[in-house]
């Protein structure tokens, strides 16, 4: 019994590995290959570091909200894979502890309001929104003092709203998704 029993939980560890870092590059592909360059002709003053929509946040923060610290592992490699790509393949100078610290700060940001989660999404919407906006908000802050010697910088407003529109976006479709496959049941 023991065999079968570890088996599911690799097959579903497998499966979620899987979903979770295609949905990221997905999310990061979309926002870099499309979001970004309309930003830039709708604002073409605005910085192209700061997305003002950025998706790939909710995928963290959904990860960490269902796997805990588990989605920190899952992301792992999805996360460094675009970092290489787009941030070391571009000359951005963002350091690689970049990524470890993006998703300590959401695991982070999801497990101080956890407590409050039914885990049911739609009654969590709320109190998902507000762990992403501290799981932002940490991130900006740990990323700053990393790389700047301080904890605060203006940037960190853009980041902090980029990121937390990108979450309700992306957890308004994940809902509505999840409500359609529901439908046909």
């Amino acid at each position: 019994m023991n065999t079968i029993s570890q088996k599911l939980i690799t097959k579903q560890t497998i499966g979620a590995f899987t979903l979770i870092n295609i949905a990221y590059i997905a999310s990061y592909t979309l926002v870099a290959g499309f979001l970004a360059p309309l930003q830039s002709l709708i604002f073409p003053s605005f910085t192209t570091t700061i997305s003002l929509l950025f998706l790939p946040h909710g995928i963290r923060i959904l990860s960490a909200y269902y796997y805990g610290w588990k989605s920190f592992f899952i992301l792992l490699p999805s996360t460094y894979f675009m970092w290489m790509i787009s941030v070391y393949g571009f000359g951005i100078p963002l350091h690689p502890m970049q990524p470890v610290l993006s998703g300590i700060s959401c695991v982070l940001g999801v497990k101080i309001i956890s407590k409050r989660f039914n885990y049911n999404l739609n009654k969590d919407m709320f109190f998902i929104i507000f762990a992403g906006l501290i799981g932002s908000l940490l991130n900006g802050l740990l990323n700053s003092w990393f790389m700047n010697n301080m904890f605060l910088t203006i940037q960190i407003l853009g980041y902090v709203f980029g990121d937390v529109l990108g979450l309700i976006a992306l957890t308004f479709l994940f809902s509505q998704t999840l409500k359609f496959i529901n439908s046909f049941k």
